[in-house]
């Protein structure tokens, strides 16, 4: 059980393709703003709340996709016994990725504003360049994932579900529990609530809008990022992992022999442009 944070590189294409469909949106819009953007479009806009320096939502780009995407090559000084061919991955690290934007807005002239230095709404400050880096990989990964997960009928038979856990501690974690069941009782699915009620944990159909409503921040949450796939809000530091058809079963999410659907949402989605969601 593993799930990707920031410091490994995204294992697939569909995440790097939904990154690079993605439309870059300097903008002075909080995040308050836009969230009232319609979720699609959102989806496929690349954009940081409050930055309307388009040079630099492009240098994170540069960056995010290099995490995304490394290259692989060979160099001499890499050989060793356990790596007799010298092979080296190159591409951006959290501190090197750090490093580099903070460079960036210093040979720009960026100044914070009295008052915010060192905080989410300072552009230079470690902790708002590590959210918007380690945000915009999982995002990327968490679509990718989601593609493989209902692409393929098969796949959705031998793993029907999900289940959503805790991959990061928090000093203050939030209730995950209660959102998830502001988000069953919403989305209707008073299978998925029993279970939580029964056993503790957090499990659901692919085909259950659960998912949907938890992205959407069911209850009033306005912290979440309006997915159906992981991380449903920012930082939170939880995850899916998929349920065999077996377990699925035996928690009640399916009868023997039924026939499991995947998620009710268009993939093809996820790599078009808002342009073309809009047209």
């Amino acid at each position: 059980m593993s799930v990707f944070l920031l410091n490994e590189p995204t294992p697939f294409v569909e995440a790097l393709k939904h990154f690079l469909a993605k439309l870059t949106q300097p903008s002075a819009m909080t995040t308050a703003e836009w969230r009232e953007i319609d979720a699609d479009i959102r989806r496929q806009a690349f954009f940081s709340a409050q930055t309307e320096l388009e040079a630099l939502l492009q240098k994170y780009r540069v960056i995010i996709e290099s995490i995304a995407n490394p290259t692989t090559g060979m160099s001499k000084d890499r050989e060793s016994k356990i790596n007799p061919s010298g092979f080296v991955t190159s591409g951006y690290d959290p501190a090197s990725a750090r490093l580099e934007i903070k460079k960036f807005l210093n040979t720009s002239g960026f100044q914070p504003e009295e008052g915010i230095r060192g905080t989410l709404l300072d552009l230079s400050s470690d902790a708002r360049i590590d959210l918007v880096i380690k945000t915009n990989v999982q995002l990327a990964h968490g679509a990718g994932r989601f593609v493989q997960q209902n692409q393929d009928q098969d796949v959705v038979d031998a793993w029907p579900a999900l289940e959503l856990m805790r991959f990061e501690e928090r000093k203050e974690p939030r209730d995950w529990p209660h959102r998830w069941m502001l988000a069953c009782q919403v989305a209707g699915d008073a299978v998925s609530a029993g279970i939580l009620g029964g056993t503790g944990r957090m499990v659901a159909l692919k085909s259950s809008d659960v998912w949907q409503q938890l992205g959407d921040g069911a209850g009033g949450f306005d912290d979440t990022l309006g997915n159906p796939y992981p991380p449903f809000a920012f930082a939170s530091g939880m995850w899916t992992v998929e349920l065999d058809r077996r377990e699925a079963e035996e928690l009640g999410l399916l009868q023997a022999g039924e026939k499991a659907e995947p998620a009710g949402f268009d993939l093809s989605k996820l790599f078009s442009t808002p342009e073309e969601i809009a047209a």
